[in-house]
């Protein structure tokens, strides 16, 4: 009677070795020490594994060399805390430069902090770079996200040593016990690597046949034609549903905004696959799409990426989305009857804009639908961002956001940097007052010209922090001193015309409407130099612009959707429609008390 194996407790460590089994790697080879017993005691009883025992780290690595030279196969190594992992870095080197597919699993005692004085615990999160090709720093698992971080990351780390280029990887482990009681390995999935060579079209067509398939595009650089071409062959044979927003410069079939569908309606109605591609989204609502979703992953640069929320990574494809989507349209069968897009569609239609204050939001719906063919747009993060992706704009607008970064800093610049490509397309900016004034050098760039027009969204604060809910409920208006900043400016005027610029303002809905056309006159030389329009608003009408468009398009039964700062906004409001102007005494009294 065979005896029964017992394995780690420790879950992160489970994984390592559930996930060495799925990709094949028997040969492991151990350096004696206490914190990666979890490892050897788990491969020694394991008949799976082919065991060796190496004392010396720095001939064990060696050791490893050898073995995985004349095998062709990877080999792990796996040592203690305190200075055993150091010893590898020799046979580590060797094995780079080599393309040998050694893989250093360093166990060491979970502590928070290295500056915790904590015995025989040294600091592996930096390494010199030619020893490994991946390095994978597994967290503690603790709930359901860790544990997707950590299949992730071996997974990932695995494919870097054994498939892609082969090579050392390094994989350094906490360990937080010694029991030994897990009867079962978790059953994890491998995720699965394809290459223009190994990519089977038609398997994958039988995968999503019968299936609502989604496509998820984050920020993205301008679709050629060609690209452009395939995908829309492939969505019109599956009816496959393509999420986007104003950053992926998606001007296909098909198009779902993210935020209508998410932020607005929170669909219920998901993908049963989710083919992902491009860069980061700044549209926070995203996740929502993609919790629990069976996705695949498109990567011109072959290498793993995984979106933040619970989306289930399962396959990656590294190749062009020209040579994906045109082997798969090949040979998928043209769709026929109700699509899954279709049914998105119906509810799509339904989406309204309310009457909604002079605000952000307001601005944004205004410009959406007016801004010149082939123009380009560049938005400012967070809320200017969000507030756009709520509405439709003509596909030959080239959009752009500083999503790779994501910082406040350089929105101007960068529109300016967009308006050299071409003087004859006008080049727009939406912007906050935050990023307009940390940027506002910019307008001394001496190369801007005629085609440049901006809008700068002026409400005295950072109204982002305004729009959080978590703040607003604690602290509300105090949020405004220091976390939003509030009153660190007054208007751009003096400096706009002192740059050459023609200055324009609003600050009622009147004014704006009375302004915005002109503004978008699709004539270049309409001005014959660059504008700033600065259009003042209040956060009050900030907040309740957010809370009626979400109010406005929630579903049946989901309540009114408004927020505590969009109720505080609508009591303030209310309170001024009763009290009359000569009051404002008995006003200002009562509204201090809400």
């Amino acid at each position: 009677m065979s005896k029964e194996i017992l394995y780690t407790d420790d879950k992160n460590a489970q994984v390592v070795l559930a996930m060495l089994k799925q990709y094949n790697i028997r040969k492991v080879v151990i350096s004696p020490g206490m914190t990666n017993v979890p490892i050897s005691r788990s491969v020694q009883q394991d008949p799976f594994f082919e065991v060796y025992s190496v004392v010396d780290e720095r001939s064990a690595a060696y050791f490893a060399v050898g073995l995985a030279f004349s095998s062709s196969e990877p080999v792990v190594i796996s040592c203690t805390g305190a200075t055993a992992s150091r010893n590898y870095l020799p046979g580590l080197t060797e094995a780079y430069y080599r393309n040998l597919p050694v893989i250093a699993v360093t166990s060491q005692h979970h502590s928070p902090d290295y500056s915790d004085l904590v015995p025989q615990l040294t600091d592996r999160t930096v390494s010199q770079n030619d020893i490994k090709r991946y390095a994978a720093l597994l967290p503690v698992i603790k709930d359901s996200e860790d544990e997707k971080k950590c299949i992730f990351q071996v997974n990932k780390a695995l494919h870097m040593s054994t498939q892609k280029g082969r090579g050392p990887v390094h994989i350094n482990l906490p360990v937080t016990s010694f029991n030994f009681s897990t009867k079962k390995l978790p059953d994890i999935t491998k995720i699965e690597y394809f290459d223009a060579e190994t990519l089977d079209a038609k398997q994958l067509v039988k995968e999503i046949s019968g299936k609502k398939v989604g496509l998820f595009i984050g920020s993205h650089n301008p679709f050629s034609a060609e690209v452009i071409g395939s995908i829309n062959n492939f969505v019109k044979k599956t009816g496959a549903a393509v999420f986007y927003d104003h950053t992926s410069n998606y001007t296909g079939n098909n198009r779902v905004l993210i935020s209508q569908a998410s932020d607005l309606l929170k669909t219920k109605k998901l993908p049963d696959i989710m083919i992902d591609l491009g860069s980061i989204s700044g549209d926070y609502s995203a996740p929502l799409l993609t919790k629990n979703v069976k996705t695949w992953r498109i990567s011109e640069d072959y290498d793993y990426h995984n979106r933040k929320g619970e989306q289930s990574l399962q396959k990656v494809f590294g190749c062009t989305e020209s040579l994906f989507f045109k082997a798969l349209a090949e040979v998928v069968p043209q769709s026929r009857g109700a699509t899954y897009f279709d049914d998105l569609q119906k509810d799509l239609s339904a989406v309204v804009t309310p009457e909604l204050p002079l605000s952000n939001t307001y601005v944004s719906y205004m410009l959406s639908s007016r801004l010149p063919k082939n123009s380009t747009l560049h938005m400012g993060i967070l809320n200017s961002l969000r507030n756009m992706n709520f509405f439709e704009v003509d596909r030959s607008i080239e959009l752009s956001c500083n999503v790779g970064g994501f910082g406040i800093d350089g929105p101007i610049s960068t529109l300016l940097g967009q308006s050299m490509f071409s003087k004859n397309r006008i080049a727009f900016g939406l912007v906050g007052d935050l990023a307009f004034f940390y940027d506002m050098n910019a307008l001394g760039i001496r190369h801007l010209d005629k085609n440049l027009r901006v809008i700068l969204v002026n409400n005295g604060t950072g109204v982002e922090f305004r729009l959080n809910d978590r703040l607003e409920s604690q602290w509300g208006d105090d949020t405004s001193e220091f976390i939003a900043a509030s009153g660190h400016n007054g208007s751009a005027q003096a400096w706009a015309e002192a740059r050459g610029f023609k200055y324009i303002t609003a600050d009622s809905k009147e004014d704006f409407d009375e302004l915005i056309g002109d503004f978008c006159n699709k004539d270049v030389n309409h001005f014959g130099r660059p504008v700033l329009f600065e259009v003042f608003t209040k956060v009050d009408d900030e907040q309740d612009a957010i809370r009626l468009m979400r109010q406005a398009n929630s579903p049946k039964g989901a309540g009114s959707g408004q927020s505590s700062s969009g109720s505080k906004a609508t009591a303030k409001k209310a309170i001024k429609k009763v009290v009359p102007k000569k009051g404002v005494a008995a006003y200002k009294k009562l509204r201090s008390k809400i």
